[in-house]
């Protein structure tokens, strides 16, 4: 069975949890049982201060160790005395000498029924050497586990007091005290974990919903309902993407138009020639005109517009997918916009529209271009001037460089075109309808087939409304830098 990743989700924050817990309490028990066998070692150097006082004093009196050495009798006399001081029955002995322990107190300096004190319970475990560190009385062990106490006389080391340290604890109270502090922290690890469970599965919930609620948003969107919109709730990386569903079904629904309406307008494109084609050939076999020139010339017009159109969407669509061919080679752009401005010197002069050239390029300024899409570019650029432009008007073309960039300009005169209506003049099949007659232009492709040219040579093209009254479009073409050895 699948789990879904709400729970995938809380078993990962359990797990961790659980791991984290474990580990701590696996860490816990080894340090609190190492640390707390270190205190203990460290609170029986506290244990023997008074032995060590005692030894010292002893040392001062004799002078050496040497009436110490194998006396049991005197050893054990020396631990008792510093029982009795703990317990705070008997002064402090004089120097060097031994005593007995008083009536009614027990061999081991404590009264029947009472626990031993602390430094008789290191009896056993106590040794003295000399400052040889040469053993003097007691039991012999490892000398890699002794805790030393140095006693000196006079800031001179004479010896050493051991405490040879257990390997585990054994006393009753301490073990309990640790088996106490082990269930504690257990308790507060299945409590920890309790509550990182009940926190768990509404974070889970809380990071899955955002999740939820974009899977079925892109079911919809999948569908083909593009108007589909997340609610934005959150500023996360799950905001963020959520912000870009929006988008990216912004962008659809916005093509989903941009196809219908490109169908559309390809529809009616496609309609008004095709309609005034039939009713002409319908009216030579009705016999209501005759094959005259005229009507042929008006037969061969429509069939011409269609062949245009079709051409047109033919070199947009192989533009848009990239197949477009290109023969790009280093060639001066001053020479060829002279050239073809002169191609069209006569079509200007027919319709009585002023065709003015300013071309302040240098021959040798050169750009990576090929020059039959430029004339292909040109060449759109000058017929939609041509025929759009009123009788008596003009057209400038000027031509300059900028830093390392070609600016070139088509500046023409009335009719104009609406604010409204730039932003749109690169879009396909759009025309305005106020000043660009469907009787004498285009299918409005011509633009759409410049912008893509102009991007394929790594430039940029704007249009904007003319100083002499009509439109401005303006190129962008990057120059070839000449390296300076």
């Amino acid at each position: 069975m699948s789990l879904n990743i709400r729970y995938k989700l809380s078993l990962a924050f359990l797990l961790t949890t659980a791991i984290t817990v474990g580990g701590m309490f696996v860490f816990f028990q080894w340090s609190f049982s190492h640390g707390f066998l270190a205190y203990m070692r460290a609170q029986e150097l506290r244990d023997v201060e008074d032995l060590v006082q005692a030894l010292e004093d002893y040392y001062a009196h004799k002078g050496s160790w040497q009436s110490l050495e194998g006396n049991g009798h005197e050893w054990l006399d020396l631990h008792h005395q510093t029982i009795f001081r703990q317990l705070g029955q008997l002064p402090p002995p004089p120097p060097g000498g031994p005593g007995r322990p008083p009536r009614g107190m027990g061999p081991e300096g404590g009264r029947p029924g009472m626990p031993p004190p602390a430094g008789d319970r290191l009896g056993p475990r106590l040794s003295l050497l000399d400052s040889e560190k040469r053993l003097v009385i007691g039991r012999p062990a490892p000398a890699e586990k002794l805790l030393y106490q140095p006693l000196t006389i006079e800031g001179k080391t004479v010896g050493f007091l051991t405490i040879n340290p257990p390997a585990s604890l054994s006393n009753n109270y301490e073990q309990g005290f640790i088996r106490e502090q082990s269930r504690t922290f257990a308790l507060i690890s299945i409590v920890t974990f309790i509550l990182a469970l009940g926190i768990a599965l509404p974070l889970a919930w809380q990071l899955v919903r955002p999740i939820r609620r974009l899977a079925e948003a892109t079911h919809r969107l999948t569908s083909g309902n593009y108007k589909t919109r997340i609610d934005i709730e959150r500023s996360d990386e799950l905001g963020q993407l959520s912000a870009d569903f929006n988008r990216l079904a912004a962008t659809l629904e916005a093509n989903e138009h941009a196809r219908n309406r490109w169908m559309a307008d390809i529809s009616h494109e496609l309609r008004t020639p095709l309609a005034v084609l039939k009713g002409q050939i319908e009216a030579l076999q009705d016999g209501v005109r005759t094959a005259s020139p005229k009507n042929l010339d008006i037969l061969h017009d429509k069939i011409h517009q269609l062949n245009r159109l079709i051409n047109d969407l033919y070199e947009l669509s192989l533009s848009d997918v990239g197949a477009l061919s290109y023969c790009k080679t280093d060639i001066p752009l001053a020479p060829l916009l002279n050239d073809i401005v002169d191609d069209f010197r006569s079509a200007f002069a027919q319709k009585n529209i002023a065709l003015k050239l300013t071309n302040k390029l240098s021959a040798d300024r050169l750009i990576y271009a090929d020059a039959a899409r430029l004339q292909q570019l040109f060449g759109n650029l000058l017929t939609n001037s041509e025929r759009y432009t009123d009788s008596g008007g003009q057209l400038r073309v000027s031509a300059r460089a900028k830093a390392q960039t070609v600016i070139l300009t088509f500046e023409d005169s009335a009719p104009g075109v609406t604010n409204g209506d730039i932003p749109h003049l690169f879009d396909r099949l759009y025309r305005t309808e106020s000043s660009r007659s469907r009787e004498t232009g285009g299918a409005g492709l011509g633009l759409s087939i410049c912008q893509n040219i102009v991007k394929a040579h790594e430039g940029s093209i704007s249009a904007t409304s003319s100083r002499l009254g009509g439109l401005e479009i303006s190129i962008f073409l990057p120059l070839i830098q000449r390296i300076k050895w």
